[in-house]
């Protein structure tokens, strides 16, 4: 019998491949947040560690989601204390991190390309990109507003710097990680300088490529969340900022939780994605 043919076998590192093995993996995720939830309620609601303003219940918590969520006294996207309900800070932010993730990634990945690609080109480049690379975009926060105001193009700006830096040095790597004997090869069968990057380069460093995607997104979130507590008055930012100061902490955890529960979501949606073009 083909090893491979049967999608549930288990390999010698003892890793289970095919949608037997991502059921299981996801069932042993359900179980590590299930212990992490049960020990936080062991020590907020049996224990009593700490007080509720400090650390709330889970209990508390999912309280405090459900009136974010579904109080009438809250619209979609505006009125009462928070200025909108979870659903309409979520979407606000999740739309302003779309906008700077697909910039970021449609400039780092062509200029990773030409540099990668070109060798003489990258000692003129690498020493200002290196001066750049370490500044965190919330540093440029106040330069950010400087140039565009508070709102929503200060926020994209800021996102497309965290998610430029990931998706730039992921593209280089993969670029340079390509065999150069398969460009050869292609080149020598007669196909152009273009085809060679779009039907060897490019294609071979996907791996590298979905893996920055990955770390560019989860760094826009980051910086989103940085983003919006000092430059909006909307967002998920907006929303745990406006929750500190009323000393709101089981609302603060709503935010944080939601933040990351989507940047799950998308990230799972790059790695279905991945599968699905390795699959073909």
């Amino acid at each position: 019998m083909n090893p491979r043919a049967d999608a549930g076998l288990e390999t010698r590192s003892g890793t289970v491949h095919g949608p037997s093995g991502r059921l299981l993996r996801i069932a042993k995720g359900v179980t590590g947040i299930a212990v992490a939830v049960a020990v936080w309620w062991m020590v907020t609601g049996w224990l009593k560690l700490f007080t509720p303003l400090v650390l709330p219940s889970p209990v508390t918590v999912a309280q405090a989601g459900w009136e974010l969520l579904f109080d009438p006294r809250l619209s979609l996207f505006s009125g009462g204390i928070y200025n909108g309900n979870l659903v309409g800070h979520a979407l606000i932010s999740t739309g302003r991190v779309a906008l700077g993730f697909l910039a970021g990634v449609l400039v780092a990945v062509p200029l990773g390309v030409l540099i990668a690609r070109s060798r003489g080109f990258e000692p003129y480049l690498d020493p200002l990109l290196q001066i750049l690379r370490p500044i965190p975009p919330i540093a440029w926060t106040p330069l950010a507003i400087l140039w565009f105001g508070i709102g929503l193009r200060a926020i994209v700006f800021l996102i497309f710097l965290g998610a430029f830096w990931p998706m730039l040095l992921n593209t280089i790597s993969g670029i340079r990680e390509v065999p150069r004997i398969l460009g050869q090869a292609a080149a020598s069968l007669g196909a152009s300088r273009r085809q060679v990057l779009f039907t060897v380069v490019l294609p071979a460093a996907i791996p590298f490529l979905f893996t920055g995607l990955r770390l560019a997104f989860g760094s826009a979130w980051i910086t989103i969340v940085a983003a919006e507590l000092i430059a909006a008055s909307e967002g998920l930012g907006y929303l745990i900022m406006n929750a500190r100061r009323i000393l709101a902490a089981p609302d603060i955890i709503v935010g944080m939780l939601t933040i990351g529960l989507l940047g799950l979501a998308f990230d799972q949606g790059f790695r279905a994605l991945e599968r699905r073009l390795y699959a073909r």
